[in-house]
């Protein structure tokens, strides 16, 4: 049996924070409804281009954060839309959201509207900057959140500027999806064993802070904090070198590494030597990556290649089993974690848009096929291919 088997999840998530946050639960057994407007789709399913393509050709942002799911298409700017959502509130355990706040309420879809319906339904909203404060209402993306936490503040080289991971990394959104996922599976609980309805507040900006508050703390004690690029203490040297096949070599050096990295490069190196870097990377272009990680391996030096796309692909079995997936003859992004007793797995892809909204009316909240079809004519829902 899965571990969220027989919970009903509304998903209101778009992009990466909202929709990952629910596809982690889509992975945990629960049965998670994906909720697009006629009007709006998630943009998620135009990314990076900017077009539609084809249900079965969705690009791979849209189908990582959207498998395991069902889809629905309800305009919820109408007032039948509103009834419709709220009909589906009353038979579910949570709803994810991550619009902008304020949305919400203005759609009369509060957490206090939905727990008139409701009493025990779970809101979590995964927003940038959390539900209150001076910038509650600023649209943020990752890039901007990395800076506002904090968190470009320590990345970079000494007297450069700070760098964000940017959409490809995307660290605020990701780690945020993976947290709000805990977060609501331990309000399931609180809710299971007799507790109230609860909205969740997960603000992204904070958690992110929180991942790096050491060096708030620090700061707060006069300490001061510089920009170091790869380089780390205690190491006498920290960085990366490109092999001879172009493969850059991450290398860390301690000082007892000393006596036998000398002996390995046939040098005679002494603590702080500036001739310690041009030396390692001497060595290492001479050689390719895999031979020149197993030579600083072989003296007990920590030493990896920097593995891109293509090379972490090939290490499958090795060093991963479950961040990558094979479904429906397609690899997609996999899972965080995995569980021996009810293992994690991928059961359908990601659904058209509107794919069961005429199912999941009928069946869930209780539409008869007349209603369905009035609905669909006044342009409340949007009747999608199954």
């Amino acid at each position: 049996m899965s571990v969220l088997e027989g919970c009903r999840v509304l998903d209101l998530g778009i992009i990466t924070a909202g929709a990952a946050t629910s596809a982690i639960l889509a992975d945990l057994g629960a049965e998670v409804i994906k909720i697009e407007s006629p009007t709006y789709r998630d943009p998620f399913r135009l990314w990076p281009t900017g077009e539609a393509k084809a249900d079965d050709d969705m690009p791979p942002l849209f189908r990582a954060t959207n498998r395991n799911k069902q889809a629905i298409s309800i305009d919820l700017k109408q007032p039948a839309g509103r009834e419709v959502m709220l009909r589906l509130v009353a038979c579910s355990d949570v709803v994810v959201e991550n619009f902008r706040r304020g949305v919400l309420p203005k759609l009369g879809l509060s957490f206090e509207a939905l727990r008139a319906v409701n009493d025990r339904i779970i809101l979590a909203s995964v927003s940038s900057q959390g539900e209150t404060g001076p910038d509650a209402s600023h649209v943020s993306y990752g890039s901007t959140l990395e800076a506002v936490a904090g968190f470009a503040w320590g990345t970079g080289y000494q007297d450069d500027a700070p760098v964000i991971s940017g959409r490809d990394v995307n660290y605020p959104d990701q780690v945020a999806a993976i947290f709000a996922a805990g977060m609501i599976t331990t309000a399931l609980r609180s809710v299971h064993q007799g507790g109230p309805g609860v909205h969740l507040d997960l603000s992204q900006r904070d958690l992110t802070s929180f991942l790096i508050g050491e060096s708030f703390v620090a700061a707060s004690m006069g300490e001061e904090t510089r920009r170091s690029g790869n380089a780390q203490e205690p190491f006498l040297l920290q960085d990366c070198f490109q092999a001879a096949d172009g493969t850059w070599v991450a290398i860390s050096v301690r000082a007892t590494d000393l006596d036998a990295l000398n002996t390995l490069l046939g040098r005679s190196i002494q603590l702080h030597d500036a001739a310690l870097r041009s030396a390692l990377a001497a060595h290492v272009a001479a050689r390719n990556s895999e031979t020149a990680t197993q030579s600083f391996q072989e003296i007990g030096l920590a030493a990896a290649p920097s593995q891109d796309g293509a090379g972490m692909l090939k290490l499958e079995g090795q060093s991963w089993s479950h961040a990558i997936q094979c479904f429906d003859g397609k690899r997609v992004k996999g899972f965080p974690f995995q569980i021996d007793e009810a293992p994690l797995s991928i059961k359908r892809p990601a659904p058209g848009i509107g794919a069961n909204t005429a199912t999941i009316l009928s069946e869930i909240a209780g539409y008869s096929a007349d209603e369905i079809t009035a609905l669909a004519k006044a342009g409340v829902i949007e009747l999608g291919s199954a």
